[in-house]
């Protein structure tokens, strides 16, 4: 069976690579191709692709595909499946960029966050949940490596991309709604594994609509967005305030503007250091995004693999996936700002216990959430779908 990798600049394209690469029963075949394709492009993309076809084609976030869905039509008119993998909000695009993703017989959608799985289905769609997991060939225990700093956080601010999309209607938009961005904050801050910030809008349509000039789903997906932004930004605020020298957070130049310059490295490059950096690091601070309802960032599977010891906060899926209590606990979660800051003082001072869970953290993501895995039940779903 051919496989058509349709390989973009996207986050975890060399790991799919890498994994189908390791198959024996397929015909990997991975084919560079632009994130955004033009429209003019498609026919000459398909020309280029269409010897492999028929074929079961795998893209992450809709790379390699363009906005109209030609592409995919003309993939699936040849005979093919599609199959893809969503890392991130999956209707961030159909709703800032009009793409069309019409429900089709011959595909598959996967998705890292498990409460889309239902939004997906009540759209007519075929989707499943399929978490991140890790590739060892970056993140491992090779090399000596010693602790450098108590606590660490790694991702970048999205300062950047939140003034990119502030146009300047949007901006009175937030303007306008500054009470109920207030009150959104407060729910969101004081219950972030419990808060669910577009539910309570759609059962309180009073608050906002008719008073919008914005579509419903752009709206609704700002004011998520907007409060998660805020969150993460105020939470590494208070970190830094507690723990000043202490802590070091590896991202964008942008968190200057919120902390103390000093304690802020834009040096973390993923595929070469960011693993000794993790290891390094007697705590590994994961603060979610909003989107990140339910399940897991790469930071839980980077962390671990790596032998290194991951705070998370407290998550559905957490316990599911991991022992999070007892004395085989493989992670350690929080429900609140105090609650972390006890444990980051605990865990600190407790290196023997830190030492223990990161081990058992380790042991269970080689065993189950390797990309290897992840691949094996894409394409095990694939093939009982469609018999292929």
């Amino acid at each position: 069976m051919n496989v058509l990798f349709l390989k973009s600049k996207t986050f975890l394209a060399r790991e799919v690579e890498n994994a189908l690469k390791k198959r024996v029963d397929i015909r990997p075949v991975i084919t560079a191709i632009p994130e955004h394709l033009p429209p003019e492009s498609v026919p000459s993309v398909f020309e280029q692709i269409k010897q492999y076809l028929p074929a079961l084609v795998i893209s992450i976030n809709n790379a390699g595909t363009d906005f109209q869905g030609a592409l995919c039509d003309l993939i699936a008119s040849s005979g093919s499946f599609l199959c893809n993998w969503f890392l991130d909000d999956p209707f961030y695009e159909d709703i800032f960029c009009k793409r069309q993703t019409p429900a089709a017989k011959n595909r598959i959608d996967f998705v890292s966050e498990e409460s889309f799985v239902p939004v997906f289905r009540q759209r007519g769609r075929k989707a499943y949940f399929l978490p991140l997991a890790v590739d060892p060939l970056y993140f491992n225990i090779e090399g000596p490596v010693d602790l450098k700093r108590d606590i660490a956080f790694v991702g970048n601010s999205s300062l950047e991309w939140f003034e990119s999309l502030c146009t300047e209607e949007i901006r009175k938009e937030l303007e306008n709604f500054a009470p109920l961005l207030k009150t959104l904050r407060t729910m969101y801050y004081n219950g972030p594994s419990t808060a669910d910030l577009k539910s309570y809008l759609l059962t309180n349509p009073g608050l906002w609509e008719n008073k919008t000039v914005l579509d419903r789903d752009k709206f609704l997906f700002l004011l998520e967005w907007t409060v998660g932004y805020f969150y993460r930004r105020d939470f590494i605020v208070e970190i830094a305030k507690r723990f000043k020298e202490r802590f070091t957070c590896f991202g964008d130049v942008y968190w200057s503007k919120s902390i103390d310059p000093t304690l802020v490295s834009t040096d973390a490059c993923y595929y070469t250091n960011l693993c000794s950096y993790y290891r390094s690091t007697k705590v590994n601070l994961n603060i979610n995004r909003v989107q990140v309802r339910t399940s897991f960032t790469q930071r839980i599977f980077d962390c671990k693999a790596a032998g290194a010891f991951v705070l998370t906060e407290k998550r559905p899926l957490n316990s599911r996936y991991f022992n999070t209590e007892g004395p085989d606990r493989e992670l350690v979660e929080f429900s609140s700002w105090p609650e972390c800051m006890e444990l980051i003082d605990y865990y600190c001072e407790h290196d023997e216990e830190r030492r223990r869970i990161a081990l058992a953290g380790r042991e269970k993501v080689l065993k189950l959430h390797t990309y290897d895995a992840r691949l094996e039940f894409m394409i095990a779903q694939c093939k009982k779908e469609w018999g292929i």
